[in-house]
């Protein structure tokens, strides 16, 4: 089949025309700047060919022209995988490629997300775990914190279902006031009953010492006056997470965590990590962090970390908003590791949030893709668009099963002779205003 690909790209990359090639397309490629249709007609008239492909991200239907114009998907690095799932048949000259697809983009994601696992390679590897360098993929560290009021063996259950929920590797953290002899009892059970790397964070470098002695693999929060407590034989067995010594400014933060890091390479460490450290947002403000970061992966060697409870628990935000624009603020940072906790009522499910929002942004990343439109979301609250006989009429207005409610004057309609659906619908259609 003659495929024509209309792109806006200064070239197409030779792996896409590759894999187009595999599924029996005959592929031409044209660069185009004006995708209105009738311009499109123009420059297809006298050619040959089975079906033109326009980008996704045109606002134009083709629906009228005489020739077969279908939209693509946003990024042109999708369309292999969108042909290997559907015929070209079934794509739409008014509707992008990923909305024609639905649930069935959910195969694809899958498929992109496995090569991405199957396919990296890290940094090191510790604990059985690979640490990328960049990402993606990014991984998702879960907190557990121990404050000395909760059993072992619960704690073993938390760190269990935190895998469960798509942790990577579980950091046990703890207040520095806890006893070694305690923490350490906590951090050899875990390491002995759950299936992952599990990083030591006691908040006191003796007990931190003798984690690494006990095979914690990861060890958290060391600066650049404690790297040479670590004693030598140590410095080579474990990942060593590096925190700045002081919160300031990126510059500053920058400046140390360089620093650290050339001392730590100097004094024998190999498997070095880099934690920025986020703020809280607003004050003193998330953005210094993620510019660190930013710079951070441009001028250090090192895998970068970023713990995003800070920012998430200082914000009264649902967290599947905040969580998924974190991960996807820190992706384009170059952060390959994220963590989160699950301490506070609000942050309940975190762990799991987290995930999707770290599958969405490796996938996302890899194909040049927002993450839109993917087959998996993290909407729980608003949605995408309204339920069966639902219509938001503008101004906190809503049509329900032919009910028009405004949302402002909830208590003012009676809900008593409602059916049970149309009051599920009528909140939810509300979820602002409530």
């Amino acid at each position: 089949m003659n495929l024509v690909l209309l792109t806006n790209l200064k070239h197409i990359d030779v792996e896409v025309l590759r894999k187009l090639e595999e599924l029996k397309y005959n592929v031409s490629v044209i660069k185009v700047s004006d995708f209105r249709p009738e311009n499109i007609a123009r420059l297809l008239g006298d050619m040959e060919f089975d079906y033109a492909v326009i980008p996704g991200s045109s606002p134009y239907d083709y629906s009228n022209l005489h020739v077969r114009v279908v939209k693509g998907p946003i990024s042109i690095y999708t369309l292999p995988y969108i042909l290997s799932v559907v015929s070209i048949d079934n794509l739409s000259p008014k509707i992008h490629a990923e909305k024609v697809l639905g649930d069935k983009m959910k195969l694809i994601i899958d498929r992109v997300y496995n090569e991405i696992i199957d396919s990296y390679t890290g940094t090191f590897t510790i604990g059985g775990l690979r640490i990328p360098k960049r990402p993606p993929p990014i991984l998702v560290a879960s907190d557990i914190y121990y404050d000395g009021d909760i059993s072992v063996d619960s704690l073993v259950d938390e760190a269990n279902y935190r895998v469960s929920e798509g942790a990577d590797f579980i950091v046990l953290s703890s207040n520095p006031s806890i006893d070694k002899v305690v923490y350490l009892k906590v951090l050899e059970a875990l390491m002995d009953n759950v299936e992952a790397a599990i990083a030591a964070d006691p908040g006191r470098i003796d007990t931190l010492i003798e984690a690494v002695e006990m095979g914690a693999p990861i060890a958290m929060s060391l600066t650049t006056s404690t790297l040479e407590y670590i004693p030598r034989h140590l410095r080579d067995v474990a990942a060593y997470v590096i925190i700045p010594e002081k919160i300031s400014s990126w510059r500053s933060r920058l400046g140390q965590l360089r620093k650290a890091y050339e001392k730590a390479v100097s004094l024998g460490y190999n498997m070095v990590i880099i934690d920025p450290i986020v703020n809280p947002p607003i004050y003193p403000g998330v953005l210094e962090s993620l510019i660190t970061a930013r710079e951070a992966s441009k001028t250090i060697n090192a895998p970068l970390m970023l713990g995003l409870n800070n920012a998430i628990e200082m914000a009264d935000i649902d967290t599947h908003a905040s969580t998924a624009l974190l991960i996807y603020a820190a992706t384009e940072a170059g952060v390959s590791i994220v963590m989160v906790g699950e301490e506070s009522y609000k942050a309940r499910g975190n762990t799991r949030e987290a995930r999707i929002a770290a599958k969405l942004a490796s996938v996302s990343y890899k194909l040049k893709t927002p993450p839109k439109d993917l087959g998996y979301d993290i909407l729980r609250l608003k949605g995408k668009g309204p339920a069966q006989n639902v219509e938001y009429l503008g101004h906190g207005l809503v049509d329900v099963n032919g009910l028009r409610i405004d949302c402002r004057r909830l208590e003012d309609h009676k809900y008593k002779h409602i059916e049970e659906d149309t009051q599920r619908k009528i909140l939810e259609a509300c979820i602002p205003w409530i």
